[in-house]
């Protein structure tokens, strides 16, 4: 016996983490599942209670889900939990909770929802659908302490009935939504604090039975904006105006496949990166150069495909001084290398050149696949009539990614080797595995006369 209770006793001496104080253990249940929190009660009679005073709830609901129990037996013991929940009757720092949609008692639910949202600074709330749409009516979102929200619906969720008096959250700053339908606007109207937006909507147009928004008003306080849709498009579809009036803005991506009729801008001073991946219809043709100029202090740039056959598309091609650009990126289905000089004449002090050959386009671009599939053999090349600065005093990286070796392409490539003075790096990606390819290439650059003594190329 003696013995055995020397070695409980050094047992409980190297218990280190047992003498820490509660405040410190805490912290650290908080980085556990509420599941495996609740586990540890069984550990000692110190231990018995003190995950009740965590102030993180982590919840999946897919331990629920067993082969002897049906999904109604498992959403109805998810609700049960819920309700006998002692910790959500106090305020919480975090609340994070993902479950599965189908049969679901949404109205039971969305009370409980109502209950919590007031009582934590930060909410995640994941609604998974295995692929199914599912509708959430009467969501009120209502609470002055919620500073993070997060509603991720795996783009099968739709939210109905989002009214003025719907949304009121005066201490919001970041707010991410991934779901299906959203009167974005009337929801933006509620966070006026609003720091932090990442939006993912997709929304289809043929049914009428949801009110189109006529413009959509992003936050003034934004810092970071990323707006991505998928909508529809048909030539009746009502044109909407997106206004981006937040001059505190720094970080900005946006994705557009809708239409819209204009967008208002400001100016952004603090802006530092910019992605832009921008459906070329007819009236974002018209637009996109004056977003381009309000953007024009950035210090990072990438323009995706649809950017740029927008850009090639514009009949008058009207870019800024992008003054401070340090980086940018390129991505073409088809290379053109009158857009990168265009571009290059108004970057004076870029560093990094990354271009991008893409595989596809869009379904919507199929009239240009078919033409720049014709044009890939020819030689658009046309010798500058001045070197853009940025070649002889800042560019230092040039990064191709997706090189066909057409003539065009070569014809760009050796004129940024024989004008870069300060050029370190030509990287080369073949766009096929073919080793042929890649010698072929290896050989052709290698024997053009380089202005760089630094100037490494690399063909992968």
């Amino acid at each position: 016996m003696g013995k055995r209770r020397k070695q409980r006793k050094a047992a409980v001496d190297r218990d280190v983490i047992s003498s820490l104080p509660d405040e410190i253990l805490c912290d650290i249940l908080s980085f556990l599942p509420t599941r495996t929190s609740v586990a540890t009660s069984v550990l000692s009679r110190r231990w018995r209670y003190l995950w009740k005073k965590v102030q993180v709830f982590d919840l999946n609901d897919d331990f629920l889900y067993t082969p002897d129990r049906s999904h109604e037996k498992a959403q109805e013991r998810l609700l049960i939990l819920l309700n006998e929940f002692e910790p959500l009757r106090r305020p919480m720092r975090k609340f994070r909770l993902s479950c599965r949609a189908g049969v679901f008692r949404y109205a039971d639910l969305l009370d409980w929802i109502h209950y919590v949202i007031r009582r934590v600074s930060e909410l995640y709330f994941s609604l998974r659908t295995d692929g199914k749409i599912c509708a959430l009516p009467s969501l009120r979102i209502r609470s002055t302490s919620l500073v993070s929200l997060v509603l991720d619906g795996n783009i099968d969720i739709y939210l109905e009935d989002v009214g003025p008096s719907s949304v009121i959250l005066p201490s919001l700053k970041n707010l991410e939504l991934h779901i299906n339908y959203l009167n974005l606007d009337v929801f933006l109207s509620g966070c006026p604090a609003l720091e932090t937006l990442r939006a993912t909507l997709i929304k289809f147009r043929t049914d009428e039975s949801y009110d189109e928004p006529e413009a959509i008003h992003m936050p003034r306080p934004l810092k970071s904006l990323t707006f991505e849709e998928q909508y529809s498009y048909f030539e009746d579809a009502t044109l909407e105006h997106l206004e981006v009036d937040t001059p505190s803005l720094e970080y900005l991506r946006l994705r557009l496949r809708g239409c819209y009729k204009q967008i208002l801008t400001c100016d952004y001073p603090n802006i530092n990166k910019v992605c832009l991946d921008i459906f070329g219809n007819s009236w974002h043709v018209a637009w996109l150069p004056k977003l381009l100029g309000a953007l024009c202090k950035t210090r990072f740039l990438r323009l995706e495909v649809p950017t740029t056959l927008c850009l090639i598309r514009a009949p008058v091609l009207d870019l800024p001084d992008f003054c401070n650009l340090i980086q940018l990126q390129l991505d073409f289905y088809s290379f053109n290398s009158r857009l990168v000089i265009d571009l290059l004449h108004n970057c004076p002090k870029l560093q990094a050149l990354k271009i991008y050959e893409s595989e596809s386009v869009d379904d919507d671009d199929d009239d240009d696949s078919w033409l720049f599939c014709q044009n890939r053999k020819r030689n658009d090349w046309t010798q500058p009539l001045s070197v853009p600065n940025c070649i002889v005093s800042h560019l230092n990286t040039v990064e191709y990614r997706g090189y066909l070796n057409s003539p065009e392409e070569h014809e760009f490539t050796a004129y940024i080797l024989q004008r870069g003075l300060v050029l370190k790096t030509m990287r080369i990606h073949a766009k096929y595995c073919d080793l042929p390819l890649k010698g072929e290439v290896f050989k052709a650059l290698s024997k053009i006369q380089r202005s760089s003594s630094m100037c490494r190329l690399e063909v992968h």
